[in-house]
């Protein structure tokens, strides 16, 4: 009895196992993530520090290069870059696949720690961001308030971050949300620089006294007999008016009180970004999903809880101007779409060449069986749905079947030929090929197997494609000889071409006449070929050489490209331009781009904000990013490559844009893949590099034909108004440097002093700050008194 006759002598235990494993293939199929890509990022960690008023090239002194110099340190790191802007600096650790994201946040935080003596004092604690696939948002939701409505955006903002942000964080598929945009509330203490001067006082003395005055301070336990209490000093502000009460200075008229010298009022953050959803100013929410979520569970929870926002605020106009969903689900759907009909054209080929009706529906019924097998070993492994896994799903389906029409055809070769039983014509003919069939499965699979122990971005990414080839020739066999052997005496007859009826007749007699030829003139072509088997091999060698010296000539690429519908814009305006300026840019752009019927929704983003890694970060108030969605592709006559083309030319007509790329979504397989060539110069003077970079920019716009755009890092064309302190002068008034920086700062960039409190939402922070027309000229700050211990000397008598 051999192992076929042994596992056939009990078909209810054999039908049990294979309904079995088809459940899970089904549940599978339902519950696997469905994302566009695979998770192909190598694993990056980002670190942002805020240095408040420090310029650019203090923070790379200062901070970047300390934090980079601790972090390269790190066994596995493959490569760290920064960006250092005022007041910001963000470095990018990117280390190699086999180090692990939880890994490389754990190294990263233990060597922030080792150099945190190292930073300037002033720096705030750095910030450690994990950034994978799951960084980049599935939705970006763009809020403001409707037309008529008594909400401003910083309203906006505040319901955002304290009561949309929670509502959202509580869907099961959603991992974080952030928020963005600016217009973030304060209570805005704005000192009069005159009564300032009047009263001797400083923004640092003022910020001192609000900050023992706002506050809760706990005294100790009040200890009785019989019972205890806490007793505490409560002095936190209820009312934004109690804050003008405090008392600031004594004067010979009496007590100075806070509003004496001092507009209080709410107000919000100076800009360092703004937010346009479908080219209208608004507050930008990212939904993001988690490192093994799905991104169509991520929106369709969204999708349910939208119409719940919308009832609850009705005063806000809430719309999608990004999301992913359109994409991946026309991208996965099409992959499916192809599923489908290339198992209907399989099963008609079989048909064609079996003429066999009742072997064509075998083949069929084997189909979804080796399918369902293969989606539940991939969902118990965790993989997910996604172009890669679904491409080798749709490449395995020629393959799926040859091994079932071996088995098939050699049991109706004992049945038909040899005259035996059903029975044992299904046990010998499957014993018979049982081994040939599984050496031909696992010959194919050792072709795979380098690829997927190839290492690096290509093991990454075609690795899920290669195992998924395994896991499906696997399940293949393994049908070819269970599900086939166990249906075939139900379908097995024993008349011969007679037994045909006239639909599969007609279709044998097109084998006769059609493929049978063909197979005559391959078996001819083959007899010649072992009768001249020197000049065949010659002929094939000459092939192969000919086919080798023409690949260079076709070309190479990472990824084909894809016509996804998603035009990405980063732009960049002149050195020192303002927020404003910078926002009056992109509307230019925003009008340019709405011109375009294609055009269904724009995102688009100006500068960065120290937390929100999702959006960007180390971003310039002159460097932004559009995001454009365009209808399918199937309802446009334009390609996304002659719309970018359109774009970019209209683009360069822009008065005070200095830079502009115009690229789809999609067209680098990472991203920090940055263009398609990308020259890198590292060195320690930045005045050389400034001086090559403009050298090697030249050369390749002379030299490198077909680019369409070629962008710098960074320029040295910003600049800058620099204190320089006279020594002596310090000496003589007997003040720090840095106590003169700390006043200065605190009147012109302004500091928090303490938080306001507000009921079940985030405390307002109380911002001092001079008012804006007392600050933003030199003139002025030349004449800003400086309190010495020996008395208030205007900013210059200290330096220049």
């Amino acid at each position: 009895m051999n192992i076929v006759d042994s596992y056939l002598k009990k078909p209810h235990l054999l039908t049990s196992l294979v309904l079995l494993a088809a459940v899970i293939g089904f549940v599978g199929y339902r519950q696997m993530p469905v994302n566009l890509f695979p998770d192909s990022e190598r694993p990056q960690i980002a670190v942002v520090t805020v240095y408040p008023g420090a310029s650019s090239h203090d923070v790379e002194a200062d901070v970047s290069r300390t934090i980079e110099k601790e972090l390269n340190t790190i066994e596995q790191v493959r490569r760290v870059t920064s960006v250092s802007k005022d007041e910001v600096s963000a470095v990018m650790v990117e280390f190699e696949y086999a180090k692990g994201l939880d890994s490389a946040a754990t190294d990263v935080a233990n060597g922030l720690q080792k150099i945190k003596a190292q930073l300037p004092s002033a720096t705030r604690p750095p910030m450690i961001f994990k950034v994978s696939s799951a960084t980049q948002a599935v939705m970006t939701l763009a809020l403001r308030p409707k037309e008529g409505s008594p909400l401003d955006l910083s309203m906006v903002r505040q319901i955002a971050d304290n009561q949309i942000k929670e509502r959202l964080l509580q869907l099961p598929e959603v991992s974080n949300v952030e928020v963005f945009g600016a217009h973030q509330p304060v209570i805005r203490v704005e000192l009069d620089r005159d009564k300032l001067e009047r009263y001797g006082l400083t923004p640092i003395g003022v910020r001192q006294r609000l900050m023992a005055f706002n506050a809760n301070q706990p005294v100790g336990l009040l200890i009785t007999s019989d019972s205890q209490f806490l007793l505490k000093r409560t002095g936190e502000f209820e009312r934004v008016a109690e804050v003008g009460t405090i008392t600031v200075a004594h004067g010979p008229e009496g007590d100075v009180h806070l509003a004496d010298v001092a507009n209080i009022h709410r107000g919000v953050l100076e800009a360092q970004s703004a937010y346009h959803g479908d080219s209208k100013p608004a507050i930008a929410v990212n939904i993001q999903r988690s490192n093994a979520g799905n991104a169509l569970h991520t929106i369709a929870d969204m999708s349910t809880v939208l119409p719940e926002l919308a009832r609850t605020y009705p005063s806000l106009e809430i719309t999608i101007p990004d999301s992913q969903g359109t994409l991946i689900e026309l991208s996965v759907g099409n992959m499916l779409d192809a599923l489908r009909d290339a198992v209907i054209m399989t099963v008609l080929v079989i048909f064609l060449f079996l003429a066999d009706f009742r072997g064509m529906v075998l083949a069929a019924i084997s189909i979804p069986f080796t399918y369902l097998l293969t989606f539940a070993v991939m969902w118990l492994i965790g993989y997910e749905f996604n172009m890669v896994t679904l491409t080798a799903v749709i490449i395995a389906v020629g393959m799926l079947l040859d091994d079932a029409i071996v088995v098939l055809e050699n049991i109706e070769r004992h049945y038909h030929e040899k005259g035996t039983d059903v029975h044992d014509a299904v046990v010998g003919g499957t014993g018979e090929v049982m081994l040939a069939i599984f050496s031909g499965t696992y010959a194919t699979i050792m072709v795979l197997l380098p690829i997927i122990y190839i290492g690096g971005f290509v093991q990454t990414v075609l690795r899920p494609l290669s195992i998924s080839l395994v896991i499906a020739l696997i399940a293949s066999y393994i049908v070819s000889v269970t599900v086939i052997p166990l249906l075939a005496p139900s379908l097995l007859r024993r008349s011969d071409g007679g037994g045909r009826n006239a639909f599969e007749r007609l279709v044998y007699r097109f084998n006769e006449l059609v493929v049978d030829p063909i197979r005559d003139f391959y078996v001819h072509l083959t007899e010649i070929a072992l009768r001249h088997r020197a000049l065949f091999l010659i002929g094939a060698l000459a092939l192969l050489i000919v086919s080798a010296r023409q690949m260079p000539l076709v070309g190479r690429d990472l990824m084909p490209p894809m016509d996804t519908g998603i035009i990405k814009v980063n732009f960049e305006t002149d050195a020192n331009t303002s927020l404003e300026g910078t926002e009056g840019v992109m509307s230019r752009m925003e009008a340019m781009i709405l011109e375009r019927s294609e055009v269904t929704s724009i995102s688009s983003v100006i500068g960065s904000e120290p937390a929100v890694i999702s959006f960007g970060a180390g971003r310039l108030v002159q460097q932004g990013t559009i995001t454009v969605h365009l209808i399918d592709r199937f309802n446009r006559s334009t390609s996304i490559w002659d719309i970018e083309d359109d774009l970019r030319e209209r683009f360069h007509a822009i008065p005070g844009l200095k830079s502009v790329d115009v690229f789809d979504f999609g067209a680098t397989a990472l991203s920090t893949i940055r263009a398609s060539i990308d020259v890198m110069i590292s060195g320690p003077d930045v005045a050389t590099l400034d001086r090559l970079g403009t050298e090697v920019e030249r050369r390749l716009r002379a030299q490198l034909r077909g680019t369409t755009s070629i962008t710098r890092s960074w320029t040295m064309d910003s600049e800058e108004i620099t204190f320089v302190a006279d020594p002596e002068k310090l000496a003589l008034y007997k003040i720090s440097p840095a106590a003169v920086v700390g006043q200065l700062a605190g009147a012109v960039r302004g500091m928090p002093s303490s938080v306001f409190r507000v009921p079940d939402q985030d405390g307002l922070a109380l911002w001092i700050q001079l008012p804006k027309e007392q600050r933003q000229h030199l003139a002025g700050l030349e004449t800003y008194p400086v309190v010495t211990p020996m008395g208030q000397v205007p900013l210059a008598q200290l330096g220049t």
